[in-house]
């Protein structure tokens, strides 16, 4: 009998590609936190310390080291589907708690009414507490604007970042999806 390739054509191609498995939600909230510039990724890491790692360490724990235990936090491998859902959705809601006064006009505005009032207290008792705050509330007044403006931009990637990533439903594709890449994956090793 001649070989089967003589009777029915092959076209021989190179070995499929592999396919990338969908990022995960952490692995998707991670690539969006370092898109971020630095003075914007120091305030979510600071908020995500306090908030979402109860993490109460001395200020002296910069910003680079505090960046780098969320960083960690959102790129831990091998977690199960329910520990990746939750920590997304710990991370969602604590940072639109924490970033609500940053995204909406009334925030800045209280910000601004509450710096103005350090400054002013500072000068009508030059020796109190307040006044000792001041040179940090006058360095806020001077740097609202360009906060606002960057803030603004945080706020839209958030918004498209959560509305396609994060939302229930999103949350539970991934899960299944991610659920049938594993049963398909053992059923290989057997």
């Amino acid at each position: 009998m001649p070989p089967l390739e003589n009777v029915v054509s092959f076209h021989r191609t190179a070995a499929a590609p592999a396919v990338k498995p969908p990022a995960t939600p952490l692995q998707v909230i991670r690539d969006w936190f370092e898109k971020q510039d630095e003075e914007i990724r120091r305030e979510i890491a600071g908020m995500a310390m306090l908030l979402v790692l109860e993490f109460r360490g001395p200020p002296e724990n910069g910003g680079q080291e505090r960046c780098g235990h969320l960083w960690r936090w959102l790129s831990q491998a091998g977690l199960p589907n329910h520990t990746v859902i939750g920590r997304a959705l710990t991370f969602r809601t604590c940072f639109e708690y924490f970033a609500e006064s940053r995204f909406t006009e009334s925030g800045w505005t209280r910000s601004e009414r509450a710096a103005l009032k350090i400054l002013e207290d500072a000068k009508r008792e030059p020796n109190s507490e307040t006044a000792h705050l001041a040179p940090i509330a006058k360095k806020m007044l001077d740097a609202l604007p360009g906060r606002k403006s960057r803030w603004i931009e945080v706020r839209k990637s958030w918004k498209q970042l959560a509305g396609a990533s994060l939302t229930p439903r999103a949350l539970r594709v991934w899960s299944a999806l991610h659920m049938e890449r594993g049963r398909r994956d053992s059923g290989r090793e057997m």
